[in-house]
């Protein structure tokens, strides 16, 4: 056994006691005692106060708060999870190491099959955010589908609701992007670097970049 090898062992057998009491809160107790949530011991839970539906339950299927980001320091980022509302996770999902997630009281959250988020990314859910398979966040990622302040007009009525996000299948968003609410990114979709999205786009297999983001490539995939 490598050292790599023991040294995640350590970080997963610190954190037990607190995935023991995540698994309890979040799901039934027949999925609970499967443990299919590992979250690692620098994770803050602000909130747990909602509810995670699993789709597949097995040990460790769920993992918070962990990752091998080389320009990442573990001892000194901490994991924050604040559930009101729900979260759906319809398979092997990962969260990186100082990612953040907060979902609203009536919000929902989806993630899909093989989810990635590798560090540092931002998840803010308070109307719903749906994230297809195959997906992978990349550092310091922003997704967020409200202002969290309210704007009127002069009449006295809102003029910002809050707008559910699309994420398609296999979409990476690149280092420092924002997602807006009412973004759709299409499946096989690059976000490059820095790229601000708040809008519905259509057309699978591109590259959108800049801000605002527009398509700079069409006829791409990646691995």
């Amino acid at each position: 056994m490598n050292l790599d090898k023991i040294v995640n062992i350590l970080k997963y057998t610190a954190g037990f006691p607190k995935s023991i009491y995540v698994n309890f809160r979040l799901l039934p107790f027949m999925e609970a005692i499967r443990i299919p949530i590992i979250v690692s011991t620098k994770t803050k839970l602000s909130s747990l106060r909602g509810e995670v539906k699993l789709q597949k339950v097995r040990t460790g299927i769920v993992r918070i708060g962990f990752g091998n980001v080389r320009l990442v320091d573990y001892s000194n980022e901490r994991t924050i999870i604040h559930i009101d509302g729900t979260i759906v996770i319809e398979g092997k999902t990962k969260i990186g190491k100082g990612s953040k997630i907060e979902v609203g009281k009536e919000a929902t959250l989806t993630f899909g099959e093989n989810f990635l988020s590798s560090a540092r990314s931002t998840i803010i859910c308070h109307r719903a955010v749906t994230i297809g398979k195959n997906s992978l966040f990349a550092w310091d990622s922003l997704v967020m589908d409200t202002d969290y302040h309210d704007i009127f007009d002069t009449n006295d009525t809102k003029i910002n609701e809050d707008q559910p996000i699309v994420i398609e299948a296999n979409v990476w968003l690149g280092t420092r992007t924002t997602i807006l609410k009412g973004a759709h990114i299409p499946k096989n979709s690059v976000i490059a670097a820095g790229s601000v999205v708040a809008k519905h786009y259509t057309q699978e297999n591109t590259i959108v970049a800049g801000n605002p983001a527009k398509v700079v490539k069409e006829a791409i995939y990646w691995r």
